[in-house]
């Protein structure tokens, strides 16, 4: 059973305009027949700029899908009964990181891993404060 309560998003989220152009999106999606990706987020608790990995949560999907080019909408799926769907509904952002064919381990850590999934993986934070994994 869901619960009703929501929580807020932190005083310092806010939604973020586009930094690209239209055709470098539509391009990229178009290179994406399908693949796997690993979506990023804050844990609970976490802040802005925080850089601790324990901070982030992330998982494997291959459930994404190009919805529109304007506005930039994508769609990924997770399950109902996934453990970590409480923490992506009660974000406000998530990034979307698109994994290359050599990438089959990070793949794996962020689908079966235990424990810090960030601890031993190469990650920036961008202008929203997630990682962005290299």
């Amino acid at each position: 059973m869901r619960s009703s309560h929501r929580a807020h998003p932190p005083a310092d989220v806010q939604a973020l305009s586009p930094d690209f152009e239209p055709p470098h999106f539509r391009q990229a999606l178009s290179r994406f027949a399908t693949g796997v990706t690993v979506v990023t987020t804050h844990a609970p608790g976490a802040r802005k700029g925080d850089h601790h990995s324990t901070s982030f949560v992330g998982i494997t999907a291959s459930s994404f899908n190009s919805v529109s080019l304007s506005p930039p909408l994508v769609l990924w799926s997770l399950g109902l009964h996934a453990s970590s769907l409480p923490l992506f509904h009660a974000g406000t952002h998530y990034v979307i990181n698109v994994l290359a064919a050599d990438q089959l381990e990070l793949c794996k850590r962020f689908a079966y891993g235990q424990g810090d999934r960030f601890a031993d993986t190469d990650y920036t934070l961008g202008r929203s404060g997630l990682p962005i994994l290299s």
